[in-house]
């Protein structure tokens, strides 16, 4: 039990508390404390910034404060993963509910300190508030790269690769929601499929594992493959050909959507949040790029379709089993 609560503590007080929990790492040379950090001299900075608003993003009866530390930072860690990058510092905005106490912010930054650790960068700053209405996490976190990979430099005859599996993420957040027909599947199904969706891995590792150049694009599926894949495609003035029987999908995703009567190909391609990596990749280094990956992570990475130079406005083609073909619509949040 926490001898001080927030309230005695205050904001510096907290600030200090936490300082003492975390560690400063690689290309930092002050963290949490002063006015503002101080970074190492970055050859080529790389900025994100995601937050996760409560009732929003996430809800507290579905998951812990440490799972909410790991999986806010592992959202920025999937950006920075796509842009070929490593990260270097991460700076937390937390605005707190009244209904938040020490343990949680302890906890919280465990889950956040934890994910800094295995991926060898800092926590090195932010700010704290209070909110008048729920929790709110906003995380910034400054990487660096040698040579980014961008979504437009995608080329006329690249195949698309894929990391992992789609769906899984769409898959657990529907057990969250219909809890009875969970308990009908076994229980290492619906753990896996929870994990995915409350304890996302970013394919840091994956990408960081090929040599500069080898990636001609690159993005990260955060909001579904239908919609991102409209990314690049635009950026990159290409039409993207995906067969969807390539999709890969796990057995445990088909066997939730068997249990959920859902139609499991659209789990994988608009569920989102699976945070695996579009890769844009010529023909003649696609076995060396899975290769290389699955050897330094154990990673499967499969061909899904090509891109092909556009003669009109540049869209995203699923080409199904039956001959047909869908053109696919991107995502907004609002």
């Amino acid at each position: 039990m926490n001898e001080k609560s927030l309230k005695q503590l205050g904001e510096f007080g907290m600030i200090a508390h936490l300082q003492r929990r975390l560690a400063v790492r690689n290309g930092v040379c002050v963290g949490i404390g002063d006015d503002s950090a101080v970074l190492d001299a970055l050859s080529c900075p790389v900025v994100t910034c995601d937050c996760l608003i409560e009732d929003v993003h996430f809800r507290r009866d579905w998951i812990t404060p440490r799972q909410l530390g790991r999986k806010a930072l592992a959202v920025n860690l999937s950006d920075i993963a796509a842009m070929k990058a490593r990260p270097v510092a991460a700076f937390v905005t937390l605005a707190l509910s009244a209904r938040d106490d020490l343990e949680f912010v302890e906890e919280l930054y465990a889950g956040l300190e934890n994910v800094a650790r295995e991926y060898d960068f800092t926590i090195a700053g932010g700010d704290t508030s209070r909110s008048s209405g729920g929790l709110t996490l906003s995380i910034t976190l400054v990487g660096e790269s040698g040579a980014p990979v961008l979504r437009s430099g995608a080329q006329d005859g690249d195949v698309l690769l894929v990391t992992g599996t789609l769906g899984d993420s769409a898959a657990g957040l529907a057990l969250l929601q219909n809890p009875e027909s969970a308990r009908e599947l076994e229980d290492a199904t619906r753990d896996y499929l929870l994990a995915r969706h409350l304890e996302p891995t970013p394919r840091l590792r994956e990408i960081s594992s090929l040599a500069d150049g080898v990636i001609h694009a690159a993005l990260d599926l955060s909001d579904g493959l239908a919609g991102d894949a409209c990314h690049i495609s635009k950026s990159s003035a290409l039409d993207l050909h995906i067969e969807t029987a390539r999709i890969p999908i796990s057995p445990q995703c088909v066997r939730a959507a068997q249990t959920l009567e859902h139609r499991v190909l659209d789990w994988a391609l608009g569920g989102g949040e699976d945070y695996e990596l579009l890769l844009c990749v010529a023909p003649h280094d696609v076995d060396v790029v899975t290769q290389t990956i699955a050897d330094a992570t154990g990673t499967k990475v499969t061909a899904i379709g090509r891109c092909i130079a556009s003669k009109n406005e540049p869209r995203v083609f699923f080409l199904n089993a039956d001959g047909t073909r869908e053109a696919a619509k991107s995502w907004t949040h609002f």
